[in-house]
């Protein structure tokens, strides 16, 4: 059987390759370019030559700029908190990963995602977290639909990043001696960030610091910068201060206490189901990556929306970002972030 494998030039990416080598597919590497990168195209050599096989670059940057570096710019003007990389999988990654499989006759595509997939009760293909909970990235695959998830294959899903650097070390010594994991947005390296936002979304415009009573407490350096839940960098006496709202239309910026911050009515739009939504179902939410999940009941739905309701209240909850709701360990489905608020008792109306 034939496989393509997505190759980043990473450990992750190299490591899914060599397993799925050694489970006997015949693999076919593919690099997806979504900018120029000489560094990384050196180590596509190697690891093509380390592992015996074809690796083929494919150009996406165009695909790239209209589905994710732009719109992750509008939504910094909006005041959003965006997360380009759960867009990314979802309107590049994996629908070129395919497009490519079709093409050469693959029957799958693997990647070096730390996430699981099997048949759900309803025999389509279910997206589990990864057993590894340190590197589960099942958030960031939560819009993947399941007409793709059947054609793919996630290797490391059931191992742990540090079985794969074992892996590596021994089957491809010195190969990512120096290789740091990437933490940063790709298309922003770390230190221009301020030059690359304000290049495509607009100058950082100094404004106020007020809380949530209205007192000033001093100026911000731009609404940019800044996310909900955020203490870090804010240089205010009196603290701790979170930042609890960005008002966009008056460029100010509110702080609170930390119990500022809980909301216990979550609104998303642009809703993807793995699962057939029924209001009312228990549920596990997680309003950012890597967060502890919530308890939540599923409110609301419709094709277009959806809200839910966190019985323990839950914090940190930034439009843009995403929430993904869990049945166990399986991806139930998510959105996007709009808003949050205080909410009510357990059978409120909502009467917006």
């Amino acid at each position: 059987m034939k496989a393509v494998v997505g190759i980043s030039g990473g450990m992750d990416s190299t490591a899914a390759a060599a397993i799925m080598l050694d489970r006997g597919f015949e693999v076919i590497g593919v690099h997806l370019r979504f900018f120029c990168s000489g560094e990384a195209e050196k180590r596509i050599e190697r690891i093509a030559s380390e592992l015996g096989i074809s690796i083929l670059s494919l150009d996406v940057e165009s695909l790239f700029n209209c589905k994710v570096r732009r719109p992750f710019f509008d939504d910094l003007r909006k005041g959003f908190t965006p997360n380009p990389c759960v867009i990314c999988n979802e309107q590049v990654k994996f629908v070129s990963l395919v497009s490519v499989a079709r093409d050469l006759g693959a029957e799958l595509v693997a990647t070096g995602h730390y996430a699981r997939i099997s048949s759900g009760l309803d025999e389509s293909a279910a997206l589990l977290r990864g057993v590894d909970p340190e590197k589960d990235q099942s958030y960031m695959l939560y819009r993947i639909p399941v007409t793709i998830l059947e054609k793919t294959c996630f290797p490391l899903g059931g191992i742990t990043k540090r079985e794969v650097r074992a892996f590596c070390e021994e089957r491809f010594p010195g190969l990512f001696e120096g290789v740091g994991e990437s933490k940063d947005i790709c298309f922003i390296p770390g230190r221009k960030l301020e030059e690359t936002v304000e290049l495509n979304a607009g100058p950082f415009i100094p404004g106020r610091i007020v809380t949530t009573s209205g007192e000033e407490l001093g100026y911000h350096r731009g609404l940019y910068r800044y996310t909900i839940g955020q203490r870090k960098g804010l240089s205010l006496s009196g603290g701790p201060w979170f930042v609890v709202e960005k008002r966009m239309s008056l460029n100010e910026l509110v702080v609170g206490r930390q119990g500022d911050l809980v909301v216990e009515e979550v609104f998303c739009s642009d809703p993807v189901w793995h699962v057939e939504p029924v209001a009312g179902e228990r549920l596990n939410g997680c309003q950012r990556y890597r967060c502890r999940p919530y308890p939540c009941i599923l409110e609301q739905v419709d094709d277009r929306s959806f809200s839910c309701r966190f019985t323990e209240g839950v914090s940190g909850v930034a439009p843009g970002q995403s929430l993904v709701l869990y049945y166990n360990d399986r991806v139930y489905g998510g959105g996007i972030i709009e808003r949050a608020e205080k909410g009510g008792p357990p059978g409120h109306e909502d009467h917006r």
